[in-house]
């Protein structure tokens, strides 16, 4: 018989170099121009997700910077109201203690 034996396919054969070589040009006529443009598209994506991280990065930094500024405003309108309220709570006692003195 002709067929090869396992220690033939395990061992390198003289010239199986040359059909390897000429299987992978075969392999970059069929499918390298669709590998090629996969990979171009790839690295597009990949560069344009960067650039997506980045953006959201500093929006969410810009975001977290613009939600410190609005809660120091919220408590300090929240203290002066405070403050407000025990002045005028103090004033009504004062005027409740000049009415029960009449």
């Amino acid at each position: 018989m002709n067929s090869t034996s396992l220690d033939q396919l395990r061992t390198p054969q003289p010239g199986r170099e040359g059909q390897d070589e000429k299987m992978e040009q075969i392999r970059d006529l069929l499918v390298g121009d669709l590998v090629r443009q996969t990979d171009q598209r790839l690295a597009a994506i990949e560069a344009r997700l960067d650039e997506l991280e980045q953006s959201v990065g500093s929006r969410l930094t810009a975001l977290h910077a613009r939600l410190e500024a609005m809660a120091g405003e919220v408590g300090a309108d929240h203290r002066n109201a405070f403050d407000d309220l025990a002045r005028n709570v103090l004033a009504l006692g004062e005027q409740i203690q000049k009415i029960s003195r009449v």
